[in-house]
């Protein structure tokens, strides 16, 4: 309709075919993707973590076989063409196809442009092959195996990535009743064409030396039989390298899905310092959510032997007691304690304490509870993160200290005060101190009743909102003191992860304080916008060091500047003192 009301003159004809052919065949350009860093170049290698390989026997002339799968003669049946061989030379021929028709649509043009080359040359060969041999047919639990790695997205690309997942020693070497359970758990019968009986048949065939264990060479030479000892500790010591590097990605994935300004605060870190910050958010994130998370389980007791578990696994990782039960991001976050010495698991351990508070205390009487809780669970990220962000010459780690404990509890104070709302009305909890309720004359029931029915908030609520904005504001400024004590390339990450959270504060007081209907939040331009004035701060060396007030004082420090101002109010100094939880 569109295009008859611009005169008649719509889409050229050609431009509906294209995408008409693109809407019936763009779902098959999926079936042709291959991994970051794949070039046609590693078609020409013999390694067994590279897919395909060459076949044994092959001239110059190239040709090539998919990994893994190397018939024999007497393993195929010349009388008529495999249903592998099919669908390879349907590849070839549709491959231009489905490249013309992806051209009608900007998506597909881009994929298609990439990959069209390394896509082409791939299926060409590996048609060439099978049309030369007639048809592949996989006849032996080995060749079953080869062809159920070949087929899994995991493994094709790198076999030694599922050996080196279940050796959780990191010797080079699988029990073989271990190997049994995980080729049945990886490659079940139903999915391989093996049988059990078959499964434990291939593992005696790898256990060579018959000493009940499976080396990393045993692994390969079953499946590549002139795999030499160096080669296999080669590509071993490679492989291991390589699920370091995919832990730290996962860790990276993870980061910039769910904690978007502090990812963007990692970018401006040098790479080291960046994918260590990857691991340590990865493993924060993991812990609060087996009290937090959408599939924590909702019997306290239940989340209480949850932490006492993580608090174990934690230990068992410092101390690099290999990696059994250990998962990727455990991986990452093993490697990075294990790249930093200097490293103090007291931080750790203080996070795992914050969220055993999380399980039962809903309610913080005073300023000093509430604060060491956001101490637990957000200066010790910093304390964490600081033998990693390394300090300025001549500067302590003890010196820096004070600094990032405060920014931690500028931003927990900071989430709190957004999250009020989503709190109350999803979790039945109330972060803030009950007695600047009672101060400002707040009730819990308000508080329940405009997070779930909304309405407008009270004049007594934004004075208190601007109450905790102040005393957020207040170790805000005590961390930017601090800036200057770290080493120069890890002062704009800081400043940048300080600025934006900071940035939301003044998001609440332009919603009008309300944080049960609006969420105070930073666009995405609006975060970018940040940076540069924080860039060239920090490079010409505008960082100042400030003295440190240190602890929840600062914090009770506005408690007091309140009741001079308000000397009527009875209720103004209340709480003051109670507590000694100042010295952390």
């Amino acid at each position: 309709r569109r295009a008859a009301s611009l005169g008649g003159r719509g889409m050229p004809r050609m431009h509906v075919g294209a995408l008409a052919v693109a809407a019936a065949l763009l779902a098959c350009t999926d079936a042709f993707t291959v991994p970051a860093g794949f070039s046609p170049a590693l078609l020409r290698s013999r390694s067994p973590q590279l897919c395909p390989v060459r076949s044994r026997g092959s001239t110059a002339e190239g040709k090539f076989l998919p990994a893994l799968v190397q018939p024999s003669a007497r393993r195929r049946e010349s009388s008529r063409v495999g249903e592998n061989m099919v669908i390879g030379v349907v590849s070839v021929l549709t491959g231009p196809v489905v490249a013309l028709a992806a051209l009608g649509t900007l998506d597909g043009l881009g994929r298609v442009m990439r990959n069209l080359p390394r896509y082409m040359e791939l299926q060409y060969n590996y048609a060439k092959q099978l049309l030369a041999q007639g048809g592949l047919e996989a006849v032996t639990d080995v060749d079953k195996l080869k062809q159920g790695i070949l087929d899994s997205p995991e493994y094709r690309y790198n076999v030694l990535k599922l050996f080196v997942k279940y050796d959780v020693d990191g010797d080079g070497k699988i029990p073989t009743e271990e190997l049994l359970v995980v080729l049945q758990k990886e490659f079940p019968a139903g999915k391989i064409g093996t049988t059990p009986a078959g499964i434990a048949n291939l593992i005696s065939q790898m256990d060579s030396d018959q000493d009940q264990v499976v080396s990393v060479t045993e692994f390969l030479q079953t499946l590549f039989r002139d795999m030499s000892v160096e080669e296999s500790d080669r590509l071993y010591a490679q492989a291991r390298k390589e699920q370091v590097k995919d832990a730290y990605e996962e860790c990276r994935e993870l980061t910039s899905e769910y904690a978007k300004t502090f990812f963007l605060a990692t970018l401006a870190m040098e790479d080291t310092q960046a994918k260590a910050t990857w691991a340590i958010y990865a493993w924060c994130r993991r812990v609060d959510e087996i009290v937090d998370g959408p599939t924590a389980d909702p019997d306290p007791e239940v989340q209480r032997v949850a932490l006492d578990e993580w608090m174990s696994r934690l230990e068992r990782m410092h101390r690099n007691e290999g990696k059994g039960g250990l998962d990727n991001f455990d991986v990452a976050f093993q490697d990075m304690l294990s790249q930093t010495p200097n490293s103090d698991l007291e931080p750790y351990r203080e996070m795992v304490r914050g969220m055993q508070m999380d399980i039962t205390d809903f309610r913080y009487q005073t300023w000093e509870e509430l604060y060491l809780y956001c101490f637990r669970v957000a200066s010790t990220v910093g304390l964490m993160t600081l033998p990693i962000m390394g300090t300025s010459d001549g500067v302590t780690l003890e010196e820096a200290r004070e600094p990032a404990v405060a920014l931690g509890i500028a931003l927990q104070l900071t989430n709190i005060l957004r999250d009020v709302g989503e709190d109350a009305r999803d979790r039945g909890r109330i972060y803030l101190p009950m007695e600047d309720l009672e101060r400002f004359g707040v009730t819990e029931e308000e508080i329940f009743r405009w997070a779930k029915e909304g309405g407008a908030v009270s004049e007594n609520y934004k004075k208190m909102m601007q109450f905790e904005i102040d005393r957020a504001l207040s170790y805000y400024q005590q961390a930017d003191g601090g800036i200057a004590l770290l080493a120069k390339g890890a002062q704009l990450p800081v400043a940048v992860a300080g600025e934006l959270y900071k940035e939301i504060l003044y998001k609440l007081q332009n919603n009008a304080y309300d944080n049960f209907a609006n969420r105070a939040y930073l666009t995405k331009e609006e975060k970018f916008l940040k940076v540069p004035p924080l860039w060239l701060k920090t490079a010409t060396g505008g960082w100042t060091r400030q003295p440190s007030s240190g602890g929840a004082e600062v914090g009770r420090e506005f408690v007091e500047m309140y009741a001079r101002a308000n000397p009527g109010n009875g209720k103004a100094g209340a709480g003051v003192g109670q507590r000694g939880v100042g010295e952390r």
